[in-house]
């Protein structure tokens, strides 16, 4: 209690107004901040999620706006119905896909479904391989058409060895993987 008495009045409190700033800034900084920042972040978020909501107000349309909004999808509808082949249509696939390999120069010895991968209730994957020989460019060429078909055709694997013909040329012996998509067909008299 000496030594507390012996310092001039003045300066202890200077000294003790001095801790109550620094424990009032050490407050500050290591809590409440924190705390002011955290309640900022909940306001942004809350106005991005109320903006949000906001935009999924449902909209009343008129009987014209509904029609055209109908028409719109069954267009887009029958769209896919043209890209996605049924069994009845099979034979359209291969006509473009060999066709497409024919037309760029390619011999095409192999066209095989491996079978039908069911993955909804709605459509399937159709799985085939094919077979085919011919020059690098007319190969490259045939891959790259393939996206333009108007079938969704996916190339799942490829493997390319090259071959002599009888002439002695090089050429490529390729066996590619592919599925395309079709809608299942309902079984008829099957329980709805």
């Amino acid at each position: 209690m000496k030594i507390i008495s012996s310092v001039p009045l003045k300066f202890r409190i200077v000294v003790e107004v001095a801790i109550i700033i620094v424990i009032i800034a050490v407050y500050y900084f290591m809590s409440y901040k924190p705390q002011v920042e955290e309640i900022n972040k909940l306001k942004k978020r809350y106005d991005s999620l109320a903006l949000s909501v906001s935009r999924l107000k449902p909209v009343m349309l008129s009987y014209k706006k509904f029609k055209k909004e109908f028409e719109i999808v069954n267009e887009q509808f029958n769209r896919v119905l043209k890209i996605l082949p049924n069994e009845r249509n099979y034979n359209v696939l291969y006509d473009q896909i060999v066709g497409l390999a024919e037309r760029n120069g390619i011999k095409v010895s192999l066209f095989q479904p491996t079978g039908i991968r069911k993955i909804d209730d709605f459509h399937s994957s159709v799985n085939f391989n094919m077979n085919m020989e011919g020059r690098f460019l007319d190969l490259v060429n045939f891959v790259y058409r393939i996206n333009f078909l108007d079938k969704i055709i996916n190339i799942n694997s490829l493997s390319i060895n090259p071959i002599k013909d009888k002439e002695g040329n090089l050429i490529l012996k390729a066996n590619l993987g592919m599925n395309s998509y079709m809608f299942n067909v309902p079984v008829s008299g099957a329980a709805k």
